[in-house]
């Protein structure tokens, strides 16, 4: 992987500037806390050595960018000789959690997940004392700039009329049934207002002149780019009112399937569906009926159930919808922002100091 300059400074101005702060993540609580549980014991101090197993593969340099944050770290890697042994000794795994590794992990305190998402983590881990960190806000700068393209797509022609045409090296102008649309003054719902929802939003309004209306589960201070923020329930609300619905929530066992026939039924025939964050969060069925019935204009996918989409879905044959192969937090950056987290994370824990992006394991998120 090539060489980034990406400063801690620069990672924790990033963080700052998207909302994530620092000290006690969003999402955390002080019954979840930012430290490792009660039960979990404390972070080695002193000169007690730290051992963490990694199951991730990082190259060399990024090896070597955990292992100088402080002489007392010993990280393990995938395919180490007897790496589950050390496991027995580990205070931390970076990376894939199985059931059986968190059993093996007498002295584990802290686990940092690779992804976003925790709903796919073994039960185990929310049963055990340690601390669960994620990467929370990490993708969703290039997420959110898959969002837009997708909307742009529809609204502009690309994937009805353009796209198809230029693989057939044709010149073709949009017929009257494929409406050209703009963004400008128009108004967006955005479901969820974390990382993916925040960085969507806010090019949305300065960059596009759009309206922001959300919802959140979260009590979070309404940032100065959203007109209205309210709490979950007022969903079936601000559907109606929108131009563009884009779901950016978790999935949890309160929003599995939370975007269904009632809610595409509510939205104005001429509205546009967005999900760039997890497939379970849709009704397919009910979304497929909606783009064949016309009474939404078109949607836009990254993500899907199941993954990879198999090729009977009807979803492949609907009408004005674009979908992406779960790839929107694809680019080079990815890394060099996740690396800085971990390491950063690591000079925390070594210190004794808040972990970021702590998940609340009764919420989910």
């Amino acid at each position: 992987m090539e060489t980034a300059s990406f400063s801690r400074r620069d990672f924790l101005s990033t963080l700052a500037c998207s909302g994530a702060g620092i000290g006690l993540s969003q999402g955390s609580s002080p019954e979840t806390g930012a430290r490792p549980a009660p039960g979990a014991g404390a972070p080695p101090a002193g000169n007690q050595p730290v051992t963490m197993v990694c199951t991730e593969k990082l190259s060399a340099a990024e090896a070597q960018q955990i292992r100088q944050v402080n002489p007392r770290i010993t990280l393990h890697l995938p395919g180490e000789k007897a790496s589950r042994e050390h496991l027995a000794d580990a205070q931390v795994i970076l990376g894939r959690v199985d059931a059986q590794m968190v059993q093996a992990a007498r002295q584990l305190q802290w686990v940092q997940a690779w992804g976003a998402g925790v709903e796919n983590l073994p039960r185990e881990v929310f049963a055990h004392g340690c601390t669960l960190t994620n990467m929370q806000r990490i993708f969703a700068p290039v997420i959110a700039e898959t969002a837009i393209g997708l909307l742009l797509a529809l609204t502009r022609g690309l994937a009805q009329v353009s796209i198809p045409a230029f693989a057939n090296r044709q010149w073709r102008p949009a017929p009257e049934e494929v409406f050209l649309d703009d963004l400008y003054g128009k108004t967006v719902g955005m479901v969820g207002m974390g990382g993916i929802g925040s960085e969507t939003a806010r090019r949305l309004h300065y960059g596009f002149g759009m309206r922001v209306l959300a919802t959140d589960a979260k009590p979070l201070p309404k940032p100065e780019y959203v007109d209205q923020l309210r709490e979950p329930g007022w969903l079936m609300e601000m559907v109606p009112q929108v131009d563009v619905l884009m779901s950016a929530a978790p999935l949890t066992s309160e929003t599995r399937l939370l975007f269904n026939e009632s809610v595409f039924r509510k939205m104005k025939p001429s509205a546009y569906f967005i999900n760039v964050t997890r497939g379970g969060l849709v009704d397919q069925d009910a979304l497929v009926k909606a783009l064949r019935e016309k009474r939404i204009r078109g949607a836009g996918l990254d993500v899907a159930t199941p993954e990879p989409l198999p090729g009977d879905s009807p979803l492949w044959s609907c009408p004005n919808l674009v979908i992406t192969p779960h790839n929107s937090g694809s680019a080079p950056v990815r890394q060099v922002r996740l690396m800085a987290l971990v390491t950063e994370n690591v000079r925390r824990y070594c210190l004794g100091l808040p972990l970021l992006n702590v998940v609340d394991k009764q919420k989910g998120y």
